[in-house]
């Protein structure tokens, strides 16, 4: 008499249940613990991950478990790799910005000369404030990100130190 035929033989519906002479024995599956007649899901996530990268996340399902990478990161869950988010479009981060890439994610600075949250940058008026760092004989012009200093008529230097040359054009 095959007394696994029927109901699986009484034994869990988790376990495997084996003709033997006069009877039967149940076991059961991968990924359950238990007699065979009763059989409870393992939460395999619940040691190391699963076995999942540790940039990722496991996920228990009945018997096994499934592991997806993290956002921020490509693989098949056990290997994650970071994604360098930075290779594309400056990683969203503004034209004027620098765009650092970090694990998972990345970050955006507004380079020198320009302020904002580095996914929006404004040029700063460096001639604003203390003409900008230029002579007091100098006119200061703002560029995109810097500023340019030029000496005025009758002084000469670079911009930043102008000595008075008596001459007036």
């Amino acid at each position: 008499v095959n007394e696994c035929a029927a109901g699986n033989g009484g034994c869990s519906s988790f376990a495997t249940c084996t003709n033997t002479v006069g009877s039967r024995t149940c076991a059961c599956r991968a990924g359950f613990t238990g007699d065979g007649l009763l059989c409870v899901d393992v939460d395999e996530c619940a040691t190391n991950n699963g076995g999942c990268s540790a940039s990722a996340t496991c996920t228990n399902n009945d018997g096994a478990r499934t592991c997806a990478c993290n956002t921020g990161f490509t693989g098949d869950g056990v290997t994650c790799t970071d994604v360098n988010e930075c290779a594309t479009n400056n990683g969203g981060c503004a034209t004027a910005a620098t765009c650092t890439n970090t694990p998972g994610t990345r970050t955006c600075a507004c380079n020198t000369g320009y302020t904002g949250n580095g996914l929006s940058c404004t040029d700063v008026n460096e001639c604003a404030t203390n003409n900008g760092g230029c002579s007091a004989n100098a006119t200061c012009t703002n560029t995109p990100g810097s500023r340019t200093c030029a000496c005025n008529p009758g002084t000469a230097g670079n911009g930043i130190t102008c000595v008075g040359t008596g001459e007036t054009c």
